[in-house]
């Protein structure tokens, strides 16, 4: 696919404006990988009720997230949290272990195996998307779930039952 259908994101804006694009235009499955949940990015209720009403209406839904640092989001309070508590089954969060992965500084967004967000520079907002590439999505979806396989459950998200 030629470099003309990337759409070049550089600022907190354009980059709110892509993941909100992506997830509230999903129709099965939301895979990210993030650095902590970013709440400027995914701390969003329309989000929440998006992939709340996706799992709903279709119960192939696969929404999967890693994040190398939940505590903040954890502590502060957050709709992905609130959202693989509340549907665990449909909705998961994992950590990674490996140095290797703990040391990925990039975040993606990959939605229905065809649209993707790739935010190169996280703390600058820096990246790119694409509504329509489903052979690099291919690329990044084989890429996340070999390291979603080598991540843990994530213990600072795990509701506590008393």
């Amino acid at each position: 696919m030629d470099e003309s259908s990337s759409i070049l994101i550089d600022n907190r804006n354009d980059c709110v404006e892509a993941v909100k694009t992506l997830i509230l235009g999903s129709v099965g499955t939301v895979y990210l990988i993030t650095q902590k949940l970013e709440p400027e990015l995914y701390n969003d209720a329309d989000i929440y009720q998006h992939l709340t009403e996706l799992v709903s209406n279709n119960r192939k839904t696969d929404i999967r997230i890693i994040a190398h640092d939940t505590r903040v989001a954890a502590n502060q309070g957050h709709y992905l949290i609130l959202l693989t508590q509340k549907l665990p089954t449909f909705a998961k969060i994992r950590t990674t272990v490996i140095p290797a992965h703990r040391n990925f500084r990039e975040s993606w967004l990959i939605a229905d195996d065809s649209a993707f967000v790739r935010i190169r520079i996280p703390d600058r907002y820096e990246g790119y998307y694409e509504l329509d590439n489903k052979p690099e999505c291919k690329t990044y979806r084989e890429e996340f779930l070999e390291i979603w396989e080598a991540c843990e459950p994530d213990q600072n998200t795990r509701r506590l039952s008393l």
